[in-house]
């Protein structure tokens, strides 16, 4: 299993593995962004700028390749809520006065935002309401689907305490500044607030349920009702923990009941805040429960016991497969050996070793140039001194040709539709080796498939307004395996580009990154970001007859159909001699 946890400055991935009940922690490591993504979390392109990097990073560090994949977003990127229910109004009635409740905001506008409801049963008290952004999800779903990882879940880090931790009623804090934002579930309702402390008392700034309530909830005023324990991934200060002496607090340390001895993991380095999600994310048993962001927006049904006896059933399941993988090894110590069977055992490792003697002597007395055989007749042993040298090269040869169809595919599909469609209509196109996924506005069906020539693996068509003449064609195809190559044009070197992109377009832009050293290959990676239909149409003319050493390893296209501005990423791969 792999655990992404999201922060405004770097990427923390961890590695780890379940034995039973034993958690082993693998490898984990910090990958810092170039940016801070804060102030982009609404802008696709340059939030994908941003994490691409790092997470091919951390695909570089870590086996990520064919692992599900899980992510925590910080609550300070999302936005948080609480509906109260009532109990003469469906599902759908809420989920339609959800939506009508964020139309009213009046949010500026590209602040896309995908929401997100559940509900905690069986008493249907309250709907906990999360949004996160568009570009987050969406950006972070296709890059670890492009690193051939499964994204199995995406949700806030308060949802690792208030619903993954075996307890059925729990709150969060975090502390920001004098103040404390909490989120918490009780008597089977979601509330959420902010208090601050004078003097040491507590005061609540603001909540959704009454304020002697929230006070005792969370154990900081003596009462009747019960209180609940809170959780605190950050580290308080002497002074901070002293105003929660009253209440059921726990901050548990961060990677404990983990295993990461076994593989000599270094935590030296990792941020408490950070360390303290991940460990809880390790521990959590309800990602398969809790609300999921890489899942379609909707309200969630979320059941305590469903969580809990699942859990339990999982652990008996480990138990009983142990149980029966340790009486299988005391039977076979047990089992007696009858001496006919330790007799060939025996005579096959005498054999095995004086073999081995045998054939180290011999070595040992050609290098000597002292040879057993032929002595007389001059014979000689040749040794192959260019085999290895033959063995990289074909090597070489084989990984560049992969890489060569997989850029051949990406750049035939490219052009395919940017001939036979119109690049305006686009609000999203993305193309790699692995997939190519795309939303075209259109009247009329745009019949895609028929022009990629591919069967689509998702297929939707959404209306656009309530007349019902323009939609919105949604696709998903997967890239075929292999690619015919044009084994004709001239390659293309890095200087021969950057003079041809210099004289044909006039507003793009280049980043430059770090080689990448392969086992028997170099790489530079370009990242190209061009503007306007134009800048579009002919960078990707130029990358199309640049030969066999610059490779086309993904493209990504943003845009507005109501609001034409097409800016289009083409990452690249110099190969390097």
């Amino acid at each position: 299993m792999i655990g992404l946890v999201l922060s405004d400055s770097f990427l923390l991935c961890g590695v780890w593995e379940v034995e039973g009940s034993a958690k082993i922690l693998k490898s984990i490591s910090r990958v810092q962004f170039s940016d801070p993504i804060t102030s982009v979390l609404y802008q696709e392109a340059e939030l994908n700028t941003i994490l691409a990097p790092a997470l091919r990073q951390a695909s570089e560090e870590h086996t990520i390749d064919g692992q599900n994949v899980s992510v925590v977003i910080p609550d300070i990127f999302l936005t948080h809520s609480a509906l109260k229910m009532e109990k003469d109004l469906g599902r759908d009635d809420y989920w339609d006065f959800i939506k009508w409740l964020d139309r009213k905001k009046g949010k500026p506008e590209g602040q896309n935002q995908l929401i997100f409801g559940q509900v905690y049963l069986p008493d249907d008290e309250s709907i906990h309401v999360c949004s996160v952004p568009l570009p987050v999800v969406r950006t972070l779903k296709l890059s670890i689907i492009e690193m051939g990882a499964m994204p199995v879940w995406m949700g806030p880090a308060s949802s690792l305490y208030l619903d993954g931790t075996g307890m059925s009623e729990a709150a969060m804090i975090q502390r920001h500044g004098n103040r404390y934002t909490f989120y918490k579930v009780q008597n089977n309702r979601f509330d959420m607030g902010k208090i601050a402390f004078s003097g040491g008392a507590p005061r609540v700034i603001n909540s959704t349920e009454a304020e002697n309530v929230t006070l005792a909830g969370l154990g900081l005023e003596k009462s009747e009702l019960d209180d609940i324990p809170v959780f605190c991934p950050q580290k308080l200060g002497r002074q901070a923990l002293s105003s929660w002496e009253a209440s059921d607090f726990r901050s548990p340390e961060t990677f404990s009941d983990i295993n990461a001895e076994d593989h000599q993991v270094n935590l030296n380095g990792i941020p408490y805040y950070e360390g303290s999600i991940m460990t809880q994310l390790i521990h959590s048993i309800a990602t398969d429960y809790s609300f999921n962001f890489f899942n379609e927006p909707g309200i969630t049904d979320f059941l305590f016991t469903t969580v809990i006896d699942a859990h339990k059933q999982m652990l008996a399941l480990h138990a009983e497969e142990a149980s029966i993988e340790e009486q299988e090894a005391t039977n076979a110590e047990t089992a007696p050996e009858t001496a006919p069977d330790n007799l060939w055992l025996l005579a096959a490792a005498v054999l095995i070793v004086l073999g081995f003697i045998g054939f180290q002597y011999i070595k040992l007395r050609e290098e000597l140039n002292l040879p057993l055989f032929g002595k007389d007749k001059s014979y000689t042993i040749e040794r192959t001194a260019v085999s290895r040298v033959n063995q990289i090269e074909r090597s070489v040869i084989q990984s560049s040709a992969r890489l060569l169809q997989e850029s051949q595919a990406i750049s035939d599909a490219l052009l395919k539709l940017l001939i036979q469609t119109d690049l305006d209509r686009y609000n999203t196109l993305t193309i790699t080796k692995n997939f190519a996924s795309m939303e075209y506005t259109s009247g009329m069906n745009p019949n895609i498939e028929n022009i990629l020539e591919l069967e689509p693996t998702s297929f939707s068509v959404e209306p656009l307004g309530t007349d019902s003449t323009v939609f919105s064609w949604y696709y998903t195809f997967d890239m075929p395996d292999l690619a015919s190559v044009n084994q004709g044009m001239t390659p293309l070197s890095k200087e021969d580009l950057l003079l041809q992109l210099d004289t044909t377009l006039t507003d793009y832009s280049l980043k430059y990154f770090d080689q990448i050293f392969l086992e028997n290959q170099i790489y530079e990676p370009l990242l190209l970001w061009a503007r306007d239909k134009s800048n579009i149409l002919q960078a990707s003319a130029v990358l199309s007859n640049s030969g066999d050493r610059i490779l086309l390893r993904k493209f990504v296209l943003f845009n507005s159909y109501e609001h034409p501005a097409p800016r289009a990423g083409f990452y690249l791969s110099l190969l390097k001699d």
